[in-house]
């Protein structure tokens, strides 16, 4: 599987810059540079840590994975944990939620 870049993202029909701080919204809506379409939505109240992001497909509503913000890392970083649906480890770790969701994307 090839990992594909985020090219869009949409909150309630806006786009968002890549600085948009998408922690604190309950669901947003992804496009890849490979035209698959995802949506994360956050399980849940999306402010502080721990929390966790579901990310699905919009095409076929399949899991791809979740994200879970585990925190302060390095000081004044965050880290995010992802893991792919059906993985029984982590995946890996990004310091921002952008980079998490776009690491389990294809």
């Amino acid at each position: 599987m090839v990992q594909a870049n985020i090219s869009t993202v949409t909150v309630q029909g806006r786009p968002q810059d890549r600085d948009a701080d998408l922690d604190h919204v309950p669901r947003f809506d992804v496009e890849t540079d490979t035209g698959h379409r995802y949506v994360v939505t956050c399980d849940g109240t999306p402010v502080g840590a721990p929390s966790d992001w579901t990310v699905t497909s919009a095409d076929d509503g399949r899991p791809v994975g979740l994200v879970r913000l585990q925190g302060a890392g390095m000081p004044g970083a965050t880290e995010y944990r992802f893991k792919r649906a059906g993985a029984f480890f982590t995946g890996g770790k990004q310091f921002d939620l952008w980079n998490a969701v776009q690491s389990l994307l294809e």
